[in-house]
């Protein structure tokens, strides 16, 4: 899990240094509302958080969950992109962005660099809060991978550049994640059905 997390992260600084997201900084991005400097700092945020979370002491209480229950505990109707949430994830991204390309690859590498001495020091069951939640350290680390996988396709995509490749034990590990919570919202037979009998498959199995 950490190496996965930490190569993954590695792919995703190759690409915030693509020059092309520097002359393209201030255009809309692939995801509506979303600038491409915003949705690169929200990338960002995927290992930025990490290290945020872990100089925080452990959360006392609370009965730990795993990355499938923490991105469902919000599961409901998708939010108007001018909610309250929507809104703040944007304005966080263009937070982080703010400095501009150069400071943001910047501080992704270092965060980066420190999280590759700091992490395999501590046991993948240390409990970590992630916003209102407590997750594993392995299950935090899963969630910031599905981050980073998912929003680096969405900044390829936005830059028209082909997706980076990630390391398998990525993939592995975040569509072994994506299809748990398509079962969960959607139920065992349509997953089965629109991964192995195209004839029968009817509805979408979005994870999200």
């Amino acid at each position: 899990m950490i190496s996965a997390f930490l190569d993954t992260a590695e792919v995703a600084s190759r690409l915030l240094r693509s020059p092309v997201l520097a002359e393209r900084w201030e255009q809309p991005s692939a995801l509506a509302e979303f600038r491409i400097s915003g949705l690169a700092g929200h990338l960002a945020r995927a290992v930025f958080n990490v290290e945020r979370w872990l100089a925080e002491l452990p959360p006392a209480g609370g009965k730990p969950i795993d990355a499938v229950a923490y991105f469902l505990s919000g599961a409901g109707p998708a939010p108007h992109l001018e909610d309250a949430v929507p809104r703040r994830i944007r304005e966080v991204g263009e937070q982080e962005a703010a400095g501009g390309p150069a400071t943001l690859v910047k501080e992704f590498a270092a965060a980066r660099a420190r999280l590759a001495v700091q992490l395999p020091t501590m046991p993948l069951d240390r409990p970590v809060g992630v916003f209102a939640h407590v997750l594993p350290l392995d299950q935090c680390l899963l969630t910031r991978l599905v981050e980073l996988v998912v929003h680096l396709d969405d900044l390829a995509v936005s830059l028209e550049a082909p997706t980076p490749s990630v390391p398998t034990e990525a993939t592995d590990l975040v569509i072994a994640c994506l299809t748990r919570m398509a079962v969960v919202r959607h139920g065992v037979l349509p997953v089965m059905r629109i991964l192995a009998r195209r004839e029968r498959a009817t509805d979408s199995i979005a994870a999200f």
